[in-house]
């Protein structure tokens, strides 16, 4: 679990087009918390890493741990649809993640919710301090 593991975790990230703060937000990073760590070289823990394993279940270990190998498990990769073989690799920023995208547009949704909170009570306490 060298600090490679780490920009291996990211490049898998990349290639499935998630984006980190979700990967955060489901491994039970805190916020920023594994951005910090690839960015400083650091280690991953054994607990972070087997919810990794867990969430993320075609990810291939010996290739997490030690970059030897596909990226993928095997199966995954001999079972996936003809664009995401091994024979006809897909442009990871061509495909599409739809629950990636769902979970940015929720973040979206809930962004524009409070805006509209703080801004409905700056528009309240406006029109109090008219009257």
């Amino acid at each position: 679990m060298n600090e490679n593991t780490l920009k291996r975790i990211k490049q898998y990230l990349d290639s499935k087009g998630i984006r980190v703060s979700v990967f955060e937000r489901e491994i039970g990073f805190s916020n920023g918390s594994f951005a910090s760590q690839l960015k400083n070289d650091k280690t991953i823990g054994v607990d972070k890493l087997e919810k990794i394993l867990r969430i993320y279940t075609d990810v291939n270990i010996d290739w997490l741990l030690t970059g030897n190998g596909n990226m993928l498990k095997e199966d995954i990769l001999n079972e996936a649809p003809a664009p995401y073989n091994k024979i006809n690799k897909v442009n990871p920023e061509e495909a599409i993640n739809y629950k990636e995208l769902a979970e940015s547009r929720k973040e979206t949704i809930e962004s524009l919710k409070k805006i509209i909170i703080y801004l409905e009570d700056q528009l309240a306490e406006a029109n109090q301090n008219k009257g």
